[in-house]
């Protein structure tokens, strides 16, 4: 092996390597993602007050700001900030995203339109465009695929700590503040309750995007050219068409999973409140308190069994775990929105934020284990583009559609996302299920470069 090899060995294990460095990464990966969850979510317990405020607005139009403007910029620069992360700095990458999302959530708290709140949601997209590419191709440098699964599960069991959060401590927070006058704040004057959510959101993203500012940038590792800078589009191209069958299925298995997750995301907390007739803060402890605890346990254990599994040679172990919590999730989504009890419905919630969970770590490490490091950017940015855009746009409109113009209510939003769980995940199961032979062979391509990087941490 050449001397030049050997150094970034060194280079990669020395200087990155130990395990109290590994964790402080992931712990504040994890922290970054979690922040970026929870601008996300922080909307939807957020609906009566914002349709309130901002003139009257309906379901339809709330969901187009908690959709289709944020994924549209979000979306664009996926690509570009994939591209971005293939050939040069990641970790400034990160840093300067983080900070640009924090800026414009702090913008949303001073927005008084619809079309305010709607062009600040945007921006949002614009940072946070930056996080999935970066941060999925830095732990792939950091991590042996026997480790991998395990680290970017905890990473991503971010949407269900910032679920958690956004329900265990904004509900309440919002409920206080509409139970009090609003709030006054120096330079910027009167401020509604959603308002001063979304103020206090925009801060502590500066200080998490310093901290990434410090890390130190990985070796890269698993390279199809150990000279080579990134690869043009040219070569994503063929090589995503090379693995044409793969790419369709699990993305459309993905995609299933994502509407019917960001579906309930979006609409459970309001479903509870409008059904069952719970207050936004009885329900938001409660559904915050499954999220974050139910689903950190589910993204984690799933990301330990199959890092385990493939360490023993079950090397489709990433999908094959995610198809078995697939099928159990049709009869449980089915149930969890059509029981007439409240806290049955709680009961049911809490294995299918377990199996809910699985998916969002696993689909990471299957991108990544077939891909050169040269592409890893750009596949998740490929991942995001043709799955999180879709789900993200017509997750939150589907069910409030489904109930305004076919059932002509808007109060039977659970019998649309039920129906919903029968498609989506029906797909998924399916799909998955014939996916395991295409990744198997993407598999055995991928060791041309992933023997490469076998000493790496």
């Amino acid at each position: 092996m050449s001397t030049t090899t050997e150094a970034g060995k060194a280079q990669s294990i020395h200087g990155y390597g130990s395990n109290s460095y590994l964790w402080y990464v992931i712990i504040l990966l994890t922290l970054a993602s979690t922040l970026s969850m929870v601008d996300r979510l922080a909307l939807n317990v957020m609906i009566e007050p914002i349709k309130r405020d901002l003139g009257g607005l309906t379901d339809t139009q709330f969901a187009l700001i908690a959709g289709i403007a944020f994924t549209m910029f979000y979306t664009i620069l996926s690509y570009p900030a994939g591209w971005i992360a293939d050939r040069y700095n990641r970790r400034n990458l990160m840093a300067g995203g983080i900070m640009a999302w924090s800026v414009m959530t702090f913008l949303c708290g001073m927005a008084g339109s619809f079309w305010a709140l709607f062009f600040a949601r945007m921006g949002v997209g614009v940072g946070e465009a930056t996080l999935g590419p970066a941060a999925n191709s830095t732990l792939a440098d950091y991590f042996k695929p026997g480790r991998l699964p395990l680290a970017i599960a905890i990473v991503s069991s971010a949407p269900f700590v910032g679920q958690g959060l956004t329900n265990i401590i904004g509900a309440p927070m919002v409920d206080y503040l509409e139970s009090v006058p609003n709030v006054v704040l120096p330079l910027i004057g009167e401020v509604y309750s959603w308002q001063m959510v979304f103020i206090s959101l925009g801060i502590p993203g500066v200080i998490i995007g310093l901290l990434v500012l410090n890390l130190r940038e990985p070796a890269r590792q698993g390279r199809l050219n150990q000279d080579s800078v990134g690869a043009p589009f040219s070569v994503l191209k063929a090589f995503v068409l090379e693995r044409k069958l793969f790419f369709f299925l699990i993305f459309a298995a993905y995609l299933g999973l994502s509407i019917q997750g960001w579906g309930l995301f979006t609409w459970f907390v309001e479903f509870y409140i409008r059904e069952h007739h719970w207050t936004k803060t009885e329900i938001g402890l409660t559904y915050g308190s499954i999220a974050m605890f139910i689903g950190i346990l589910g993204a984690v254990t799933s990301g330990a069994v199959a890092g385990w599994m493939v360490g023993r040679g079950k090397v489709d172990a990433p999908i094959r775990i995610v198809m078995w919590g697939t099928c159990a999730l049709i009869p449980l989504g089915i149930l969890l929105w059509t029981v007439p009890d409240g806290w049955m419905g709680i009961a049911i919630l809490v294995p299918v934020t377990w199996l809910m969970a699985m998916p969002s770590g696993l689909i990471m490490t299957t991108l990544q284990s077939i891909c050169p490091n040269e592409l890893r950017g750009q596949i998740i940015a490929f991942y995001l583009i043709s799955v999180n855009f879709l789900a993200y746009t017509f997750a939150p409109l589907v069910p409030p559609i489904v109930s305004d113009y076919v059932f002509d209510s808007p109060e039977v939003k659970g019998i649309s996302l039920a129906l919903m769980s029968i498609f989506t995940y029906g797909g998924a199961a399916i799909c998955l299920y014939l996916c395991l032979k295409h990744y198997r062979v993407a598999l055995e391509k991928a060791k041309a470069w992933t023997e490469i990087r076998s000493d790496a941490v």
